[in-house]
């Protein structure tokens, strides 16, 4: 069932400027939902804790607040870019530049990168996976405009920011808002910053009090959790925010986002190259949908119990690497990447594979496309040997392939198709399909493509056969 599912996902502008309120984005790209899991702290922080604490009022402490949601006002170019990630494991990465002439949106997560340009009259979205990029030129009635807007509004725009210090300086009057006295001296990626800490919470406002700042009282953020905590980090000079952090319950449950600055320019912008040859929006549509459900499996993978073997069977069947890094085990993320590379034909891949096995990987390669020229970058000289040896050697005899065969090995077949739903020989991975997408596509995972009596065929397993019962009942 399709769904456009909403995110609580903060972001380095929107903690700053949306009275740190939980940010809910309606992703275009949905289907997507994020669950949360029990909050395992920060890891990879070098905040070592509170070495020090300055008991400073609540009145100095909301200073270098606004100190900071303001600071943004006083330039027209800059550049910025922070990573952010949730207590489920979701990670996504955001860069954003801007000058009076032009403006740039970049986000990406292990799907699937979008990247925005604006300039006057021209809005332009790309999409763009390890495999496929297109760009499209976004008019007045595409139906990309919602996604448009979601995207532009990581941008800093000074009339927005200074109507949220508005409406923050209301919350902080009728109490919505609490700040924790103390100042905390903390570092964080070898960054001091002054941390602060507040809380939000929606329950001592009035319905009437709400509205007055735009919020509907029947809106998820007021009605997730009672009370948002919050921490900023903050250089003390520049008033930049370099850390943040949010915690809160949903529905009893503990769940946590945060965020760390990369990197942060003012008073200057980035270059930045508009793309000059773009895709009909149609094109773009049919591979929306296919980034949609890849989003969808790569959501149900972070909840699932068996996730390594889940991303695994998402990365091999959209051929996506970038899904393997995901993967804790040092194995499974050997298997993936081995696997992904032999499906997509790109030997480069075996550099990602740890460095006892990349040779092996080689030797895959050199066996599956009858080539020694795949055994030169192996270093070991016996290693290298065996890669020539596999394609050199005469092969022992075998019995003769049925007529009409299209494969002999597993190898030999690859997924194709606008969903990667169907099983080819590797002479067809190109072929092209509609993206109609089917019920039965579901389960695809639990199968594998491979050689079936001289055939390429999904492997009918039980598992896989039970599964099509259920989708066809």
């Amino acid at each position: 069932m399709d769904k456009n599912v909403l995110y609580p996902i903060i972001s380095i502008l929107v903690v700053v400027l949306v009275a740190g309120a939980v940010y809910y984005v309606a992703e275009m790209f949905g289907g997507t939902e994020v669950h949360y899991e029990g909050e395992e702290g920060h890891e990879g922080e070098e905040g070592e804790g509170h070495e020090e604490v300055n008991e400073e009022s609540a009145e100095e402490v909301e200073q270098l607040f606004f100190e900071a949601i303001r600071k943004p006002l006083d330039y027209d170019s800059y550049i910025f870019e922070y990573e952010e990630k949730a207590s489920n494991g979701y990670m996504d990465s955001v860069y954003i530049t801007a000058s009076p002439e032009y403006s740039y949106v970049r986000k990406e997560d292990a799907i699937f990168t979008r990247e925005l340009f604006l300039a006057e009259n021209t809005t332009i979205l790309c999409l763009k996976t390890v495999n496929r990029e297109l760009c499209s030129n976004v008019t007045q009635n595409s139906t990309f405009n919602p996604y448009v807007y979601t995207m532009s509004y990581l941008l800093y725009d000074h009339e927005r920011i200074e109507k949220t210090e508005e409406n923050n300086e209301f919350l902080v009057q009728y109490g919505a808002i609490v700040f924790d006295p103390g100042i905390h001296n903390e570092t964080y990626e070898g960054t001091d910053c002054k941390e602060i800490a507040y809380t939000l919470d929606y329950s001592k406002l009035t319905v009437e009090q709400m509205r007055v700042i735009g919020m509907d009282p029947k809106s998820p953020e007021v009605l997730l959790s009672k009370e948002y905590n919050f921490t900023l980090c903050i250089e003390p000079e520049t008033k930049e925010v370099v850390h943040k952090s949010l915690t809160y319950l949903n529905f009893g449950e503990p769940e946590y986002t945060e965020s760390m600055t990369l990197q942060s320019v003012w008073g200057e912008a980035a270059e930045v190259q508009f793309p000059e040859e773009l895709d009909e929006e149609s094109t773009m549509q049919e591979f929306y949908f296919a980034l949609k459900k890849s989003q969808e499996n790569y959501a149900k993978c972070l909840i699932d119990e068996n996730f390594n073997s889940c991303i695994r069977s998402e990365a091999i069947l959209s051929r996506n690497e970038r899904l393997c890094e995901l993967l804790l085990d040092v194995d499974a993320k050997d298997g993936c990447y081995l696997t992904v590379a032999l499906e997509k034909g790109t030997p480069d891949l075996c550099t990602y594979l740890s460095e006892a096995l990349q040779a092996d990987c080689y030797i895959e390669f050199a066996w599956k496309y009858k080539d020694t020229s795949y055994c030169s970058p192996i270093q070991d000289s016996a290693k290298q040997q065996e890669c020539i040896s596999v394609i050199t050697e005469p092969e022992e005899e075998t019995e003769p392939e049925p007529e009409g065969a299209e494969c002999t090995v597993d190898s030999d077949c690859v997924t194709a198709g606008c969903s990667s739903h169907l099983c080819v020989p590797i002479s067809l991975s190109d072929v092209v399909t509609t993206c109609e997408y089917l019920e039965e596509y579901d389960c695809l995972p639990l199968t594998s493509c491979g050689c079936v009596n001289g055939q390429c065929a999904w492997d009918e397993n039980q598992e896989y056969l039970n599964c099509l019962d259920e989708e066809s009942s």
